[in-house]
C-alpha cells in the first residue's frame, strides 16, 4: 500500500479579491502547482474555516472571488468546519489571524519597507513593522519569493535566517490569449517599449523622463507605454511632464490581463525602472513572450531576468539611455529573444511546488 499523502491547508484569503493581480495570482498559481504535483492532500481555508474544494475550483475557473465570498458566508452562518489544527497551514502572504497553530508558514513578497522605508508612506511602513515580527515568531517556515526578498528580510531581522526558504513564482497565460490576440484589431501605437510600474517614487519613472531629455533618446521614434495604476505622489510627478514627454509616454492606468498581454506581445521590449521589486513577475511574463527585459541592477532583477535582458544602474540616466538604444536594435532583440524564453521557462510549477512539498512532508 502506498504511503498517505502529506496534508496541507492553504489559506485562500487572497482569492476573495474581486480582481486578481499580484498576490491573488500568486495564490492561484501555487494552488495549481501543488495540484499538478499530485503529492499533497490539499485543503482550503479562510479565517481557519474550511472551504469546499468545489468552490475554490469554481473561483479558479472564473478568475475572481465572488463564489468564495458566498461560500465563506454560508459556512459562517451554519456550523463552520475548522481546519485540521494538526496539519501544516500555509499563508500565501501575511497571516491575518494571530491564532497560533502547531505548524504555520507565511510568505514574504516584498522587503522594500525594511530596506527603503523612505519610499513608502509612513502608514504602510508602520503597518508592516508593527506585526511582522509577531507573525514570523510563530512561523515554522518563512517563504521568500526571491533571494533578494530574503536578503532584505534578514538585513532587518537576521535571527530568522534558519526559517527562510525560497518560493519562486512562474508564469502562465490563459490558453485562449494567443487566439484572441490574433483576432483582435492591430494596435496603432507605433514603435514602443512597455514600462511596468505604479506611478510612485520607488518605481523610478523620473529616470525615463530624464533620459528623454538626452539628445540620443530625444531623436528616437521609440515611445513608451506605462502600465500601472496611479499611486503615491502621482500628481506631482504628472505635473513635471512636458508636452513632448506626454507625446512619447502614454499612461494606461490599470488594465486587464489580456490588455497587458497584448501590450507586451506587441512591444519591442519591457522596461522595469523600479528601484526595488520583491520578485517582478512582469519580467517573466515579458520573457515568456520572447521580449527582452531592461531592468535595474538591483533587488530581484538579476536573479529573475538572468540572460534574458540587460541591466542598468537605476541611478545613472546615461547608462539607462545606452541600454535603451542597444535594445532598440532589431538584431539585439532577436539575439535576446530565445534567451528570454529560456529564462522564463526555468521558472516552473514544479519549482514553485517543491519547497512547499518538502515542508509539508515534515
Amino acid at each position: 500500500m502506498s504511503a498517505a499523502l502529506p496534508k496541507l491547508t492553504l489559506d485562500v484569503g487572497p482569492l476573495l479579491d474581486d480582481v486578481w493581480t499580484g498576490i491573488p495570482v500568486f495564490t492561484r498559481r501555487l494552488i495549481q502547482a501543488l495540484q499538478r504535483s499530485e503529492a499533497v492532500d490539499l485543503d482550503f481555508a479562510c479565517d481557519l474555516v474550511r472551504l469546499p474544494p468545489a468552490r475554490v475550483e469554481m473561483a479558479l475557473r472564473q478568475g475572481g472571488g465572488a463564489c468564495l465570498h458566498e461560500a465563506l458566508a454560508e459556512m459562517q452562518r451554519g456550523a463552520p468546519v475548522r481546519v485540521d489544527f494538526a496539519a501544516p497551514i500555509l499563508y500565501p502572504s501575511y497571516k491575518p489571524l494571530k491564532t497560533h497553530l502547531k505548524r504555520e508558514a507565511s510568505t514574504v513578497h516584498d522587503g522594500s519597507t525594511l530596506v527603503m522605508p523612505e519610499n513608502h508612506v509612513e502608514a504602510n511602513v508602520a503597518g508592516h513593522l508593527d506585526t511582522f515580527e509577531e507573525e514570523l515568531d510563530t512561523d515554522e517556515v518563512v517563504f521568500c519569493v526571491s533571494q533578494a526578498t530574503r536578503a532584505a528580510l534578514l538585513t532587518a531581522l537576521p535571527s530568522y535566517a534558519a526559517k527562510t526558504r525560497l518560493l519562486p513564482q512562474y508564469v502562465d497565460w490563459p490558453a485562449e490569449f494567443p487566439a484572441m490576440e490574433r483576432n483582435a484589431p492591430r494596435l496603432k501605437l507605433g514603435r514602443y517599449a512597455v514600462v511596468i510600474g505604479t506611478v510612485e517614487p520607488r518605481k523610478n519613472l523620473g529616470l525615463l523622463l530624464r533620459a528623454l531629455a538626452l539628445p540620443e533618446i530625444a531623436k528616437s521614434d521609440l515611445g513608451f507605454v506605462v502600465i500601472g495604476k496611479r499611486g503615491w505622489l502621482v500628481d506631482g510627478f504628472m505635473e513635471t511632464l512636458t508636452p513632448g514627454q506626454r507625446q512619447r509616454v502614454r499612461f494606461t492606468g490599470f488594465v486587464t490581463e489580456f490588455v497587458k498581454y497584448r501590450l507586451i506581445a506587441n512591444a519591442e521590449f519591457l522596461v522595469f525602472l523600479s528601484l526595488y521589486e520583491g520578485f517582478g513577475i512582469p519580467a517573466l511574463e515579458a520573457m515568456s513572450l520572447g521580449k527582452p527585459v531592461l531592468a535595474a541592477r538591483s533587488s530581484s532583477f538579476p536573479e529573475v531576468v538572468g540572460g534574458g535582458g540587460l541591466l542598468f544602474d537605476p541611478f545613472s540616466v546615461e547608462e539607462f539611455a545606452q541600454r535603451v538604444l542597444e535594445l532598440s536594435h532589431p538584431q539585439r532583440q532577436a539575439e535576446l529573444a530565445p534567451l528570454a524564453r529560456a529564462q522564463s521557462s526555468s521558472f516552473t510549477p514544479a519549482r514553485m511546488a517543491a519547497p512547499v512539498l518538502q515542508w509539508a512532508r515534515g
